[in-house]
């Protein structure tokens, strides 16, 4: 019952004012008048309601006379029978009014308690209703801040994948320049030749250096759209993973190639190692400034969630101050109605009061003359008493029907106000049930646009995906196409050097059926580059005769300008 109270004060303070009027209403209806005797002795008047007309005067009788007059006996206790009658009946029709006005006052009562609760009622509801909206514009917000979350993820995986299309495009122009690189070495010595393998080595290096670079902005990036959805993790991940396998396929051809260097650049140790140590401040150099670039499109990402977010901020400030201004509105709305009905009910008990003020001026002036015409004319006194009472009965039905009327007017506008809340009620969960509506449009649209915009971004990528694998699949096919041909013409070259040097062997006698298996290294004029290497030989003088014909047939024929390794294996029988 307390929490009830506490919840509705407005509800509980009105209540106990309307009781205190109805309580107030029923004392003031009754006076107590003292009026003076035929003899000037002060004799009580009975206690009348408003409503009452005129009653009877009780007078003190008048002193015993010497001499009894049985005729005026005889009247007197007539009239005294007579006015005991009237008082009797007076006396049943005032406990009759008394009657009826506690029945309507308690019907007052009731109606002041029916319009109490109402009243709570309609103050819950409203309280209701401003919980549901407040409720429903959080959940809109958090749908706005979800969005815009959404739209942050969004915008940091394209800068990934922009930054990955970078480091592509820049890796796919290294790569370029190196073959060109390689195209123009092989037109210069075996020195020169050796440089430009290093150098591609390097270049090779700085590709991977590269990569690791555009691995560290994509990581970059994924640490910003962490909130992403699970589908933009799994192609992220999907997209690693092919990101690990390529790099590890990259590690084992450069190890390869590594190996072969090293078997090359035996002899060249001390120049390797300077070229080594430029290489590794070249190095430095590219790291340092992928670092920056990593920095700065982190730096950007930052400034644009500022942005974003500071943007959130002032339409949800913009919301939360348009709400405050609308309930403002509404309780200046809601107290100048309050005040309203209330100076309404101050007018009406003002008319109220007037009336019954005149009234009972009237009365008191009506009781005068009554006090008058019974001392002059007594015998008229029952005539006057049954006019009396006929209109005390008339003005009883007038008072009667005027307060049936005004009960029945209270009634009809209590129903008025009743239905005009029930129609804006109605109204509001209307206008409510529309903007709900063109809310879920709004969404179902954005949602469509977000969706065709994904499909677009994916599409594109999955374009480019294919783009790069098949770039990727052609460059390996002329890889495979150049090393193909390479070894068909250090093959054919071989074979040149064979026949060119077995034209120039004399085999000593008694040498049939020796084999000797020699490697040598060739330069470009032809010449024969450091010593013969047996791998496999006979007795000394068939090798002596081998050594002796490839002095003699130099310069050998010239190699292939696409022949990068120059070591030759040959057979000699």
């Amino acid at each position: 019952m307390m929490k009830t109270l506490l919840r509705h004060p407005f509800a509980f303070i009105l209540a106990i004012i309307l009781h205190g009027l109805i309580a107030l209403l029923f004392v003031i209806s009754f006076d107590l008048h003292l009026v003076e005797g035929s003899l000037g002795k002060i004799s009580p008047v009975k206690v009348m309601l408003n409503s009452q007309a005129i009653s009877e005067l009780q007078l003190e009788p008048t002193p015993e006379r010497d001499t009894p007059d049985p005729v005026m006996d005889a009247a007197a206790l007539q009239a005294e029978l007579e006015k005991q009658a009237l008082e009797s009946a007076e006396k049943a029709e005032q406990e009759r009014l008394e009657a009826e006005l506690a029945a309507k006052a308690e019907q007052e009562r009731i109606e002041a308690e029916s319009l109490a609760q109402a009243e709570a009622e309609r103050m819950a509801q409203e309280a209701a209703e401003k919980a549901s909206q407040e409720a429903a514009e959080q959940a809109e917000a958090a749908k706005e801040a979800a969005r815009q979350a959404e739209e942050q993820a969004q915008a940091a995986a394209q800068a990934a994948r922009e930054a990955e299309e970078q480091a592509t495009k820049e890796a796919q122009a290294k790569t370029e320049q190196e073959q060109a690189e390689k195209e123009a070495r092989l037109k210069a010595a075996q020195e020169a030749q050796r440089k430009a393998e290093e150098e591609a080595a390097e270049q090779e290096r700085q590709r991977q250096l590269a990569e690791a670079a555009r691995k560290a902005a994509a990581a970059q990036a994924a640490l910003v759209a962490k909130q992403a959805k699970e589908a933009a993790e799994a192609r992220e991940a999907a997209k690693a993973k092919a990101a690990a396998e390529a790099k590890a396929q990259r590690e084992r051809e450069a190890a390869a190639a590594k190996a072969k260097q090293e078997r090359e650049a035996a002899a060249a140790k001390a120049k390797l190692e300077k070229q080594r140590a430029e290489a590794e401040a070249k190095r430095q150099q590219e790291i340092a400034a992928a670092k920056a670039r990593a920095e700065a499109i982190k730096k950007r990402q930052e400034r644009e969630a500022a942005i974003a977010k500071a943007k959130a901020e002032k339409e949800a400030e913009a919301l939360r101050a348009k709400r405050q201004r609308e309930e403002q509105a509404r309780i200046a709305k809601q107290k100048a109605e309050e005040a309203a009905r209330l100076k309404e009910q101050e007018r009406k008990r003002a008319e109220a009061e007037r009336a019954r003020i005149a009234k009972e001026k009237a009365e008191q002036a009506l009781i005068a003359k009554r006090r008058a015409e019974f001392e002059a004319k007594k015998r008229e006194e029952a005539r006057k008493k049954e006019e009396e009472a006929a209109r005390a009965k008339a003005e009883r039905a007038r008072l009667a029907a005027e307060k049936k009327r005004k009960a029945e007017e209270a009634r009809k506008a209590a129903e008025a106000r009743k239905a005009k809340a029930l129609a804006e009620k109605k109204r509001k969960e209307a206008e409510a049930r529309r903007a709900a509506e063109a809310r879920k449009k709004a969404e179902a649209v954005k949602r469509a646009q977000a969706e065709a915009e994904r499909k677009r971004v994916e599409a594109a990528r999955r374009r480019a995906e294919e783009q790069r694998k098949a770039q990727a699949a052609a460059a390996a096919r002329q890889r495979q196409a150049a090393a193909q041909a390479q070894r068909a013409a250090l093959n054919q070259w071989g074979a040149q050097i064979e026949r060119h040097v077995k034209q120039r062997w004399f085999p000593p006698p008694g040498s049939g059926g020796q084999v000797a298996k020699v490697r040598l290294q060739v330069s470009s004029s032809g010449y024969i580059r450091g010593q013969i290497q047996f791998l496999q030989c006979g007795d000394p003088g068939f090798c002596a005769s081998i050594r002796d014909a490839f002095a003699r047939s130099e310069p050998l024929p010239s190699p292939p300008r696409n022949v990068l390794d120059r070591t030759l294996l040959i057979t000699m029988d």
